[in-house]
């Protein structure tokens, strides 16, 4: 499929469910409207913008990625239309194929969403205690991480990384280390973790990853008030610890 001329990614001033897209976008060259929707404690600028469904799509909601004519949403399918648009598919075997998409699926329901509810569980959640809910959840991202390096050495991920173009899935996987090491601070560095460790600081695309965060920084999700809830996760981790 040929690519289409500037094609749009429209997501909030967030990295959430777009950055690890923004990121494939860059490394791989892809010149692209990176239109982000301004934030505010009132979601002023959204609530106008989500009732017209030729800019949020057919549920109303981001991030949506305009491919020439084409409209599609939803983050998953996004990334799944990229590697295929982008000729990621074919330059894999059938089983490189499957890995991609089930790490993809694996870090958007392990990392990056358990993320995102424990940075809103206050306010989604009224009378939660943070105070409980960061640890436990600090722990079962260690557990998945553990898991996770085993299986990216079992699929001889870093030797790959070396062989092909930069992929969402690598994308993905750069991004979640990257927020999960920000989020947690000292309570959850990559030392015990060799392969993620040496993934984090090898993958081909730091680079543009890095740029990227950097030309254009902004917070995790669309929380009113994130850093302060940050703070709050941040000190209750440091409390368990002290204990």
């Amino acid at each position: 499929m040929t690519t289409p001329l500037k094609p749009t990614l429209r997501y909030f001033d967030a990295r959430g469910r777009a950055q690890f897209i923004r990121y494939y976008l860059r490394a791989r060259g892809v010149e692209f409207t990176d239109e982000r929707v301004p934030l505010s404690d009132d979601f002023s600028a959204w609530r106008s913008l989500r009732p017209d469904r030729s800019r949020t799509g057919p549920f109303q909601r981001l991030p949506v990625l305009h491919w020439g004519d084409r409209l599609v949403a939803e983050a998953l399918v996004i990334a799944e239309f990229l590697h295929t648009a982008n000729g990621d598919a074919s330059r894999l075997s059938d089983e490189e194929n499957l890995r991609q998409r089930m790490l993809v699926s694996s870090l958007y329901a392990d990392v990056l969403t358990p993320i995102g509810i424990l940075l809103w569980a206050d306010l989604a959640l009224p009378g939660v205690d943070v105070a409980a809910y960061a640890p436990r959840m600090l722990e079962r991202l260690r557990l998945y991480l553990e898991t996770l390096d085993t299986t990216l050495t079992e699929w001889h991920w870093l030797d790959g990384i070396a062989e092909r173009p930069v992929m969402l899935a690598d994308c993905l996987l750069w991004e979640e280390l990257d927020l999960v090491q920000f989020l947690f601070a000292a309570h959850a560095q990559l030392d015990a973790f060799p392969a993620l460790t040496r993934f984090y600081r090898e993958c081909p695309g730091r680079t543009a990853f890095e740029a990227c965060l950097a030309a254009l920084p902004c917070q995790i999700t669309g929380r009113p008030n994130e850093a302060e809830a940050i703070g709050v996760i941040r000190a209750a981790l440091a409390g368990t610890s002290a204990a």
